[in-house]
C-alpha cells in the first residue's frame, strides 16, 4: 500500500526546503518527496499515515496541514471525519478520520483521538450521519450484509475494532477490502467509551466521540492558504488547534 499526501507548510526560504527535506528522510516510510518553496507545499508518497507525517513535522516545530491525499494510482477518492464530543469531557477533547481509496478494492484509514481518557475504546461506522442524540440517532453499526458484531476482518462493514488511547493520546491506522470511500460518506462514526469485545454491539458503551464522514480534498484539489472564517492562514489555524484554542 503506498498513498501520496499533499501539506502546505510553512517555509519562507532554502534552510527551510532542507530541513523539511531532513525530516521527511528520517521518516520511516517515506519513499519519495518534493518540496515547492514557492507554493509552500510538499508531496510526500509511501506508506507513512498523514498523522506520522504531521507528528514529524510538529516535532521538528513546523506547523503544516493536510491539504489532500489520494493513491500512487490517481484521486479515486478520500473523506474525512472531524469528532465532536458525544459527552462532555475536557476542552481538549478532539479527534479526526481521514479515509483515501488507494486502489479499486483497498482503501486506507487513519484514525487519532486526544484528550479522552486512557485505554481501549470501540470504533465503529454507523448507518445513519444524524448527531443529535450521540449514538442512538446514528442507528445501528452499519451492517449491509446482516453479519453477526465481531472485529474489522469479519464482523459488520462498520465495525473498526478498538483505538487505544496512552497518556490522552491514540491512533490506528490500517486498510481494508470492506469498505469503499464512496460508500461511508454521509454515515456517522462513533469513538465508545469502553472497549469492544468484537462479540456483541453496544459492549463498548456509550459514544463520547462522533463525526460524520464526508469527501475530502484529493491531491491538488485544494488551493486554501487563508481561512475564510478567521482570515488566519493555515498555519496559524493549526498553531491555535495545537495550543488548544480551536476545535
Amino acid at each position: 500500500m503506498s498513498i501520496k499526501v499533499e501539506f502546505a507548510v510553512d517555509m519562507t526560504c532554502q534552510s527551510c526546503v532542507d530541513d523539511i527535506g531532513q525530516i521527511l528522510s528520517s521518516t520511516a516510510g517515506v519513499t519519495a518527496y518534493d518540496i515547492s518553496l514557492a507554493d509552500k507545499t510538499v508531496l510526500v508518497s509511501g506508506t507513512a499515515s498523514p498523522t506520522q507525517l504531521l507528528n514529524a513535522f510538529k516535532d521538528s516545530g513546523r506547523s503544516a496541514v493536510v491539504r489532500g491525499a489520494g493513491s500512487t494510482n490517481g484521486n479515486i477518492g478520500a473523506a474525512v471525519c472531524i469528532f465532536e464530543e458525544g459527552r462532555r469531557l475536557t476542552d481538549r477533547t478532539k479527534g479526526l478520520a481521514r479515509f483515501v481509496q488507494v486502489s479499486d478494492s483497498l482503501c486506507f484509514v487513519d484514525i487519532t483521538v486526544s484528550g479522552i481518557p486512557d485505554g481501549d475504546h470501540g470504533v465503529a461506522i454507523h448507518a445513519a450521519g444524524d448527531l443529535s442524540n450521540v449514538p442512538e440517532s446514528c442507528g445501528p453499526h452499519w451492517n449491509p450484509d446482516n453479519k453477526e458484531h465481531g472485529g474489522r476482518d469479519a464482523g459488520h462493514r462498520g465495525d473498526l475494532g478498538n483505538i487505544t488511547v496512552k497518556d490522552g493520546w491514540g491512533d490506528l491506522t490500517f486498510e481494508t477490502d470492506r469498505f469503499k470511500v464512496w460508500e461511508i460518506i454521509g454515515r456517522s462514526m462513533v469513538i465508545a467509551e469502553g472497549r469492544d469485545d468484537l462479540k456483541s454491539e453496544g459492549s463498548s458503551g456509550r459514544g463520547i466521540l462522533a463525526g460524520v464522514v464526508a469527501r475530502s480534498a484529493g491531491l491538488f484539489e485544494n488551493d486554501k492558504q487563508v481561512c475564510a472564517c478567521s482570515g488566519n492562514t493555515l498555519w496559524t489555524e493549526q498553531r491555535l488547534v495545537d495550543e488548544g484554542r480551536r476545535l
